[in-house]
């Protein structure tokens, strides 16, 4: 926290002879003084763990101190170690931020010292209010930056990266890589607003948990957007994991949703360049969609050919001559295509075919002059194998097999 809540924390100590600290509205610890007079184990545990444990919770609860309109006087309780204590509320502009504490072992704070820290909460409130402003304002900035570093325009990238590194906002360490997270909907559903802050909470927390400056994030319509140095990645491998579980719980259960995939575009060398990883996610979240086999996080750089198949436009892969040649092989039993996919996935041993699919080798055979027949291709032809691999990959992106 600021430099100026401390301040205010410590004069306020001074001025009334014992200690003072600061918490959130989820009584998390933002500032507190020098240990002034006497403390007990709740004040010691909050400040070693940076917030009440579950048993303060639930006693601090009792009270209702959000409704409370000034000074709030708490009684000792020996089974949970606490002192008597004073709370006040931290507000400003009526917004709640907190509560300002003071630990009154005696019970000996006046009405006059009362009024002397009701003013430093409202002290406290200005500059937790102050620091909201600046803290959007940056958020905003950043947003706008990180939206122009992924945009298409080369120009708005550099200008973007230079702006996020000059700001403080991001350390740049050599390569950087995007992880994107998008649920893919069932039929007939599609992502709502409510989704779209789902995507931004589980962002959220994955963020806290990654040291300041090597992270940028994201939310978009559809998915959710964590730029690292490779570095940060490398230190931390299970981000990418990390950040589509908590999608996936923040989204719930229900039938909304086939699947919450992760893709990890590849290292590129400028942070300038950040898009091109960002795409390349994208484009295994496409793969991992339509291959199961590569969910829930799907690296680009370990797609092998689907990765440069999923590059090329729809409309130029939809048009591919070797494609009726696939729906020949699946109208009759599908069986078919999958024994041409393993066959030459395995090139061309038949051996391994058959232990795979629990068959006889010459029943592999029959398959394969089978497959030959329906599709006019020689299999042992190489040239005319690598067409028919290439066919049976791009039906699958295609959603045709």
């Amino acid at each position: 926290m600021s430099d100026e809540l401390q301040r205010v924390v410590d004069s306020l100590a001074r001025r009334v002879g014992r200690a003072v600290a600061v918490d959130d509205t989820s009584f998390r610890l933002l500032a507190y003084s020098a240990q002034v007079g006497a403390i007990d184990d709740m004040r010691a545990r909050v400040i070693l763990t940076r917030e009440a444990p579950p048993e303060g919770l639930a006693w601090l609860r009792r009270f209702r101190l959000g409704q409370a309109s000034g000074p709030v006087r708490l009684p000792p309780d020996a089974e949970l170690g606490l002192l008597p204590r004073v709370a006040i509320p931290v507000r400003h502009q009526g917004l709640q931020f907190g509560y300002l504490w003071l630990i009154d072992a005696d019970q000996s704070l006046s009405d006059q010292d009362l009024a002397v820290a009701t003013v430093a909460a409202g002290d406290a409130g200005e500059v937790l209010f102050r620091e909201r402003v600046i803290d959007e304002l940056r958020d905003a900035r950043v947003g706008e930056l990180v939206r122009d570093l992924l945009s298409p325009d080369a120009e708005a990238q550099q200008l973007a990266a230079d702006g996020l590194i000059e700001g403080g906002f991001f350390a740049s360490r050599g390569g950087v890589v995007a992880v994107v997270v998008q649920p893919l909907p069932t039929a007939g559903h599609e992502v709502h607003e409510g989704d779209r802050l789902a995507l931004s909470a589980a962002l959220h927390s994955t963020v806290s948990t990654l040291p300041p400056r090597e992270c940028l994030s994201l939310v978009r319509p559809r998915h959710a957007v964590l730029i690292l140095p490779q570095s940060t990645l490398e230190r931390f491998p299970r981000v990418p994991h990390d950040l589509r579980s908590a999608v996936e719980d923040r989204l719930g259960a229900g039938d909304r949703w086939r699947a919450v995939v992760a893709g990890v575009g590849g290292a590129t060398q400028r942070f300038a360049d950040a898009g091109i990883s960002c795409q390349q996610a994208l484009v295994a979240i496409r793969v991992a969609d339509v291959v199961p086999t590569f969910r829930p996080v799907a690296a680009y750089d370990a797609l092998g050919i689907y990765g440069l198949l999923a590059s090329q436009p729809l409309e130029q892969l939809d048009a591919l001559k070797v494609l009726p040649a696939i729906d020949a092989l699946l109208s009759p039993d599908p069986a078919l295509l999958v024994t041409a996919e393993l066959f030459l996935d395995r090139a061309g041993d038949s051996r391994v075919v058959a232990e795979q699919l629990g068959l006889h080798r010459a029943s592999v055979y029959n398959r394969i002059r089978r497959i030959e027949q329906l599709t006019g291709f020689d299999l042992s032809d190489g040239e005319q194998r690598l067409v028919l691999h290439l066919g049976i990959k791009v039906a699958r992106l295609l959603g045709r097999t």
